[in-house]
């Protein structure tokens, strides 16, 4: 069985995911990204011609693309995604964990420990193709599931050749809580476990706390999914904090990323923990916001171990520089497996499915 995969948008750089695999006469489109910047724009849906289209999560660099695509064509995704879908938008469920038959391709998700929702999509053609999305071994309330088997794996490689500890990350962020501080964040992704996390510090260091509503909004969410779909031993932790009042006025805010500046918020210090736009990178470098990451994308020794459990024989880190020493790191923890293609292809028998258990 012959698979030809083309990387769209995703490679070489941070930027919209949008990847096309072709197999058994059909072609899928994984994710549909959108601009990460508002003066940006995408230009990969151009003239693109495809039978369906699975997305992974809801994040603008993976969903926000799908305005530019033909109403017609099947999507897929989880229902708790569906709702960043433009109105109206026709879409076909994803399984949060499991399989179902897209154009005749089995495809697999599993829980990609990045999102609300967020899943990792593997089809059963030539060997195996396995597509991470977002993904990340070390969240406190997203589960990572075990993959099958891949001969192709295209990887989350977001943070490059960094590998800094989840750990470290929460260490350096406590250091920054002896202020007033706002917190902007992606509402579906690291508000979730950083809410948490804000209010065991509030309360220990006597802080007051405030949560955007849509975050509440989100917890509440995950709570009524099945307790399978989130780490263990958390429950009682996430009604607590949905029972709680917000402070006001609060020391400590997490809001809804939504392109603030430093202006909007004069009582509070801006402290990001993701990716920064170029206004964000300007202002950082004079001094008017503070940044240190919280762990929510594959770390690099997390990335080889994932490549090494799939058995993948093509390993493509996206969404990550490809050049120079970025190059040359990648080249020292993949080997042979390294792929930096825009076009690669797969000649093998149809995989096996192996049931879905826990890898991180």
């Amino acid at each position: 069985m012959s698979v030809n995969i083309e990387i769209l948008s995703g490679l070489g750089a941070k930027g919209p995911a949008a990847i096309v695999v072709e197999a058994q006469g059909k072609r899928l489109l994984l994710d549909a990204g959108g601009a990460l910047h508002s003066d940006d724009t995408i230009t990969w849906a151009n003239n693109l011609d495809v039978d369906a289209v699975l997305i992974s999560h809801d994040h603008i660099d993976h969903i926000a693309g799908v305005a530019e695509l033909a109403e017609n064509v099947p999507l897929y995704c989880t229902p708790l995604v569906a709702k960043a879908l433009p109105h109206n938008r026709p879409w076909h469920p994803l399984p949060e964990r499991g399989t179902l038959e897209v154009e005749g391709i089995i495809v697999t998700t599993g829980q990609a420990g990045h999102s609300l929702g967020g899943v990792w999509l593997h089809l059963a053609v030539g060997g195996g193709v396995y597509y991470s999305g977002d993904a990340c071994f070390e969240s406190r309330l997203f589960p990572f599931d075990t993959p099958p088997k891949a001969v192709i794996a295209l990887l989350d490689a977001s943070y490059g050749s960094y590998d800094q500890p989840q750990a470290h990350c929460v260490q350096a962020i406590s250091e920054y809580l002896y202020q007033p501080l706002a917190f902007p964040v992606p509402e579906t992704g690291r508000a979730l476990e950083m809410a948490l996390w804000l209010a065991e510090e509030a309360d220990q260091r006597q802080l007051t706390l405030s949560i955007d509503p849509v975050i509440r909004d989100n917890l509440a969410a995950l709570l009524a999914l099945p307790a399978t779909l989130r780490r263990p031993g958390l429950d009682h932790s996430i009604r607590s904090l949905l029972a709680r009042q917000n402070a006001c006025p609060p020391t400590l805010m997490l809001m809804c990323d939504r392109s603030d500046t430093p202006e909007q918020w004069p009582d509070h210090h801006l402290l990001h923990t993701g990716y920064l736009t170029p206004d964000r990178r300007a202002e950082l470098a004079a001094d008017q916001i503070s940044w240190q990451r919280w762990n929510v994308h594959l770390r690099a020794s997390h990335l080889v171990a994932l490549a090494d459990q799939l058995g993948a024989t093509q390993v493509v880190p996206l969404f990550t520089q490809l050049a120079n020493n970025e190059l040359n790191a990648w080249h020292g923890l993949l080997g042979e497996r390294l792929c930096t293609a825009q076009r690669l292809s797969a000649h093998s028998r149809l995989v096996t499915l192996s049931s879905l258990g826990s890898f991180a």
